[in-house]
């Protein structure tokens, strides 16, 4: 049983799991061959920053080195205790690794996060990030993969096994005296890779529509953001990252409760079926419920449509659903829309007792395991019932 006594149900209408790993370990074989293993480091990623640091002693208040291991248990503090309103740079080099022998990995964009003070926990954004602190107290780093914190504040769920992550994430840490866009300015002129990125970052940041956020537990990023005059329209692209943005509603439960949109997929993050986790890459759209369980209507390489499945990812499985609804690569580059009830659709899918409120829309997008590209639009979702409707549209 899962949260809220609904039924798990097996997988129907997907091929075998066996079937679907042996070719995912093809095609990672092929990748390999082909070069496209993950560099554990940048060269001269460590001198780069000291050079820029050595420059501008007179703009930054400390500086330190941290490495954080896949397989730590316990958070890591650094030596700074950056004080309210300070601003600090983070710069992350290195990989770490669920699986060397098949290159599956991730970078500190997927995997680093970091705490401070009483402030929750935080993913960084990208592989240089800059952050303005809210309080004092320690700042502390963790690298664990999306998904594995117990709560928002960050302490580890032990229910969830470490399965032999490797590899460690070589982190910079910066804290400025004064005004960070001066410092990073002045930085990006001797280092532009690395700090012209953070200040690309920090003055053009790549914000969700309005009205959207992403989910704490897989942390923010640079996935979704706005078609500028389009209230009703996300942009989606993904690119070794993962994200879920939600969209918070209140509406109850009922017989005519539908979810409609329209979607216009460009590419999808995976080429192999989605179903078992070395291949869980995929976009989709979803409903969040009160019981903690979620649905989602995704588009699906190959796999046939009408196939329902768990998530297979730790933590997920006993709390998402997911319903292929899409599946022909002749419709890419085609606006495609959708309606879906969803009490049919609970009850087909997930069973059980019924959730009584609908709490949440939500966008997913997943591209961690193969490190893929997806892309993709979405508008006018809308959620309707005898009350009325819930347009889900921005002011950007």
């Amino acid at each position: 049983m899962s949260i809220g006594d609904s039924v798990i149900k097996p997988v129907r209408n997907a091929p075998s799991a066996l079937v679907a790993t042996s070719r995912f370990i093809v095609a990672r074989l092929a990748h390999l061959l082909r070069g496209g293993r993950a560099a554990n480091a940048t060269p001269d990623f460590a001198a780069c920053v000291e050079r820029v640091v050595g420059n501008l002693s007179e703009q930054v208040e400390h500086f330190e080195w941290l490495d954080v291991a896949g397989d730590a248990i316990q958070w890591i503090e650094a030596k700074s205790r950056p004080i309210h309103g300070q601003a600090v740079t983070v710069l992350c080099d290195g990989m770490l690794f669920a699986s060397r022998p098949l290159d599956v990995a991730f970078a500190g964009k997927v995997g680093l996060w970091y705490r401070h003070g009483s402030g929750g926990v935080r993913k960084i954004v990208g592989r240089a990030s800059t952050f303005v602190t809210a309080d004092e107290g320690a700042l502390q780093f963790a690298a664990k993969p999306p998904g594995e914190f117990l709560n928002k504040q960050g302490d580890f769920d032990s229910a969830i096994a470490r399965k032999g992550v490797s590899g460690r994430y070589r982190v910079a840490i910066i804290c400025w005296r004064a005004d960070a866009r001066t410092a990073l300015e002045s930085a990006a002129s001797l280092e532009p890779e690395w700090f012209g990125e953070a200040l690309r970052r920090l003055d053009a940041p790549v914000l969700p529509p309005q009205g959207w956020h992403y989910l704490w537990r897989l942390g923010a990023g640079e996935i979704f953001k706005p078609e500028p005059g389009k209230p009703t329209q996300v942009c989606c692209h993904t690119d070794s990252d993962v994200g879920i943005l939600q969209f918070p509603v209140d509406r109850p439960l009922r017989e005519d409760s539908r979810i409609s949109w329209s979607w216009l997929v460009q590419q999808l993050p995976s080429k192999l079926p989605e179903h078992i986790e070395p291949t869980h890459d995929y976009l989709s759209l979803a409903v969040e419920f009160d019981n903690g369980l979620d649905l989602t209507w995704m588009w699906s390489c190959e796999l046939p449509i009408d196939t329902i499945f768990q998530c297979p990812l730790a933590w997920w499985k006993e709390r998402e659903t997911h319903w292929v609804i899409r599946n022909d690569k002749n419709e890419w580059g085609q606006w495609l829309s959708e309606e879906r009830n969803i009490l049919d659709d609970y009850l087909k899918a997930i069973g059980g007792p019924l959730p009584e409120r609908i709490v949440g829309i939500w966008l997913i997008a997943n591209t961690v395991f193969q490190r893929g590209e997806g892309k993709c639009q979405y508008r006018e979702i809308c959620l309707s019932d005898s009350d009325g409707d819930i347009k889900l549209e921005s002011s950007n």
